[in-house]
């Protein structure tokens, strides 16, 4: 079967579902169970449709996202209770995206992008002034609970994420000016995320400044330390890690640290770093051991950008999920209208971003770079933040629909581009997102 015969296929499939879910809810049986199942058919239908689709197939995660939320809305008690309260595992699921983030970057691309910080550091302050000024208008304009306003200001201060990379490449934008301005972002996120939540948000919902800065080292940073040490451990030059003795050696000292700190006591205030460093140990421990294994069969060199990518989607999708089904009550009541303002807050970060950078005169290929940079967040963390720093799950809900949101308009945006070369005096060399 050829691929148009693969898409016309799923394509029909998902419209008859489409209609069979209309008359279910036209006769009133919306609510039912078998309602939900057609929903999660029909988005997955649509996925495998755009997936063999050329200009659309950066749609088919979302879909799929939308066909697993589905789920969690009419069927949630599967999402929320594995045996034990589901929600522990939202912040292990952020760091292990973050820790595949820092498994592209080496420190010789803090370095080298770095050496002309002015676009840099303007990008990253606009990353900071415009999503939490246009996050503090939107709360103003709609009357929201104060916890779910609490969560708009929260996506409006995080940094941005992995997204913006990998769209800016798709966009044919800047990709070593918006790793730069991630990382930027990134590393100051421990600060500037606290103050302005605490600056914007304190009013709505109790917050400690220290605990947020914590909990950013320990979903952010130290995951994005722990990538750093083994693009070392795969690509470095080290000479003892080029032998097998030394990755066994490195492993086991690895896993040895990471028991060490998941037993040993940690001061007051500082109890969520714990699962940040066991995560670190334990996946450098992973990465070496796996390392030596691949030396020894003579496996893929490239191993781990074959396996993280992977691992990172299916966090995506299970903090998602799990959000979405613990919030399954609140979700039906304000969704429809959070639902707009999200738009609105993503929409008006686009603009603006799109703006500040045509006003500087930037080229082409940098105002593509300021606008998804500034209209893309790290929703992750927004909601992991929600959870582990607020302790609300009510403020989880703008981070959760805005990282579901942004995967529309963003690839929606960078797939316009894409087909429209940007003007540029001259030819840049474009790193690949894969290469770093």
């Amino acid at each position: 079967m050829t691929q148009a015969s693969q898409r016309n296929l799923y394509l029909g499939g998902a419209l008859l579902l489409m209609l069979a879910e209309a008359l279910l809810l036209i006769s009133g049986n919306g609510a039912l169970p078998v309602s939900g199942l057609v929903l999660f058919l029909m988005f997955y239908s649509f996925s495998y449709a755009v997936k063999n689709t050329k200009t659309l197939t950066g749609l088919a995660f979302t879909f799929q996202i939308f066909a697993l939320v589905s789920l969690a809305m009419y069927f949630p008690t599967a999402f929320t209770n594995w045996g034990f309260d589901t929600k522990i595992l939202i912040v292990p699921s952020v760091q292990l995206i973050m820790f595949g983030m820092g498994t592209k970057l080496s420190l010789g691309d803090f370095a080298r992008e770095f050496r002309k910080p002015f676009k840099i550091i303007v990008g990253t302050a606009l990353i900071y002034i415009i999503m939490p000024l246009v996050g503090l208008l939107i709360i103003n304009v709609y009357e929201f609970q104060p916890e779910v306003a609490a969560g708009i200001i929260l996506i409006g201060v995080c940094p941005a994420g992995a997204a913006s990379n990998v769209m800016t490449y798709l966009a044919k934008g800047n990709i070593a000016l918006a790793l730069s301005i991630t990382i930027l972002a990134t590393l100051i996120s421990p600060f500037s995320t606290s103050f302005l939540m605490k600056a914007l948000a304190g009013q709505l919902i109790a917050i400690n400044t220290l605990a947020m800065m914590i909990s950013i080292l320990n979903m952010i940073l130290v995951p994005v330390a722990a990538g750093l040490i083994c693009n070392k451990i795969l690509y470095g030059k080290v000479a003892w890690l080029q032998r097998g003795s030394g990755l066994i050696v490195l492993s086991v000292a690895a896993f040895a640290a990471g028991v060490a700190a998941a037993l040993a006591p940690v001061p007051a205030g500082f109890g969520s770093l714990r699962s940040g460093l066991v995560l670190v140990f334990c996946m450098v421990g992973v990465v070496a051991a796996t390392a030596h294994v691949m030396k020894a069969v003579h496996g893929p060199e490239n191993w781990m950008e074959i396996v993280l990518p992977k691992l990172s989607l299916a966090s995506i999708m299970l903090y998602i999920v799990i959000v979405a089904a613990q919030n399954q009550q609140i979700l039906l009541v304000v969704g429809p209208a959070l639902f707009v303002a999200v738009i609105a807050h993503n929409t008006f970060g686009f603009i603006l971003g799109y703006s500040c950078a045509k006003a500087l005169r930037l080229s082409d290929r940098d105002v593509r770079t300021f606008t998804i940079e500034v209209g893309l967040k790290n929703a992750g963390v927004g909601v992991g933040l929600a959870y582990d720093v607020l302790k609300s799950q009510a403020a989880a809900l703008a981070p959760l629909i805005f990282g579901t949101w942004m995967n529309v308009s963003g690839s929606t945006l960078a797939n316009y581009w894409r087909q429209r070369p940007p003007r540029e005096e001259a030819p840049q060399a474009q790193p690949t997102v894969a290469s770093r």
